[in-house]
């Protein structure tokens, strides 16, 4: 877990991981607490992305088994924040509670201060006796391995609301019965969450509009429920060449409601009013939900010779092959 801000009343200050090792290593070194906010999922659910947290200096003492203290790596020198679960002579051995492995022997040198506060939405979350029990669990697997007993029953939920999605009644039913859906283009607190329900142990780096790229979200109320992207991409990034759609997504419960459909006709519009000849996109080749969708769409199946290596390529890495898929806007 690491941090991105310095918390204060009125304001925050975000900073590097580097930048912010600096300013907790100088306020140990002054004898003072630092209140900051922890961004990722290495110590999840324990500490979740978000959580403020005190960072109190350990004035000499030695970290006590099952204390989240704040620390440099060995290896990369980069500040962490994880859990003691062991000690080892004179150094100690952490691990995120998330982690698949410990992060080594740490010695004290490299020890910075000790988690005293956890704060979630304005409410403290407590300390307790629990901690020493945390760090035995996951000095093996046995903590991984009650969060999957506890993660069980909400995996079996998913899959069976992902069965019922792909019923006809089902689909059927919530059209008829959904509350209203919204699409509209994205702005900064929508990417936000996008880049959250995508990338959820990375924190988000701000960037600058890229005027080649529109962002759009579908939202119930304020809710942001799924996501597209239309590209526009010049001959300098050939082959990925011409007008794309990209990132189609939609929320897992959400999923069944056609909200999917209605996001790509809305990049299939914005194509059309730019004049684009074509839209492509590409969809891996064992997705026949969205295949489908796209099929229905005026979508089909192409080959474009200088994209098969690199597809290939995928295929033998992640096990999966996508393919491309055009719609010819003169049919529209």
């Amino acid at each position: 877990m690491s941090e991105s801000s310095f918390t204060h009343p009125g304001g925050e200050l975000h900073l590097s991981n580097l930048g912010q090792l600096e300013l907790l290593r100088g306020m140990m070194e002054r004898g003072v607490p630092l209140r900051t906010m922890a961004r990722g999922f290495s110590m999840s659910p324990f500490i979740r992305d978000g959580d403020v947290l005190t960072i109190a200096p350990l004035d000499g003492r030695a970290p006590r088994l099952g204390e989240v203290v704040a620390f440099t790596l060995p290896d990369t020198g980069r500040l962490a924040i994880h859990r003691v679960i062991a000690r080892r002579g004179g150094a100690w051995l952490f691990r995120g509670d998330n982690s698949p492995e410990p992060d080594g022997i740490v010695p004290r040198e490299n020890l910075l201060g000790v988690v005293t506060r956890v704060e979630r939405d304005g409410r403290d979350v407590r300390l307790g006796a629990e901690r020493a029990l945390i760090a035995a669990l996951n000095r093996g697997q046995g903590l991984r391995r009650l969060k999957v007993l506890w993660y069980l029953p909400r995996r079996i939920a998913a899959s069976v609301l992902r069965r019922a999605q792909a019923l006809p009644l089902y689909r059927a039913l919530n059209r008829r019965f959904a509350p209203r859906i919204a699409i509209a283009e994205a702005h900064a607190d929508d990417m936000e969450t996008v880049h959250q329900h995508f990338n959820p142990s990375e924190p988000r780096r701000a960037q600058p509009p890229n005027p080649n790229v529109t962002n759009w979200v579908a939202k119930r109320g304020e809710e942001v429920i799924g996501f597209v992207q239309l590209v526009r991409h010049p001959e300098a990034h050939f082959p990925w060449v011409g007008h794309w759609l990209f990132s189609l997504e939609v929320w897992g419960q959400y999923r069944g409601l056609g909200i999917g459909e209605m996001l790509t006709r809305r990049v299939i519009a914005q194509a059309v009013a730019e004049g684009a000849p074509e839209l492509l996109l590409a969809v891996f080749e064992d997705n026949e939900r969205a295949i489908s969708l796209y099929r229905k769409l005026g979508f089909e199946h192409i080959t474009l010779p200088a994209l098969e290596s690199q597809f290939e390529a995928d295929k033998q890495q992640y096990g999966r092959r996508r393919i491309v898929m055009r719609k010819i806007m003169t049919d529209n």
